[in-house]
């Protein structure tokens, strides 16, 4: 299953990026956002970052994940 879900970047390499999603430190693309940096956050799907968003969006995001995960169980 491949989820889209907001994340932080923590780092930017000529590899890509690593990102805080989920509590947990991943490699994600940057090849459809190339401009991304520390301290952004993004959305990112099957491993890639696919757009810059703000703050609140995030949140809002994050909160609206957990909320269809727990009327999954």
């Amino acid at each position: 299953m491949c989820l889209t879900a907001p994340a932080r970047v923590l780092a930017v390499d000529a590899e890509g990026a690593t990102v805080l999603l989920d509590g947990r430190e991943r490699r994600a693309s940057t090849l459809v956002v190339p401009e991304v940096t520390v301290g952004d956050w993004v959305i990112v799907a099957a491993g890639t970052i696919l757009e810059r968003i703000d703050q609140p969006e995030a949140a809002y995001l994050a909160a609206a994940v957990k909320e269809a995960y727990r009327e999954e169980s």
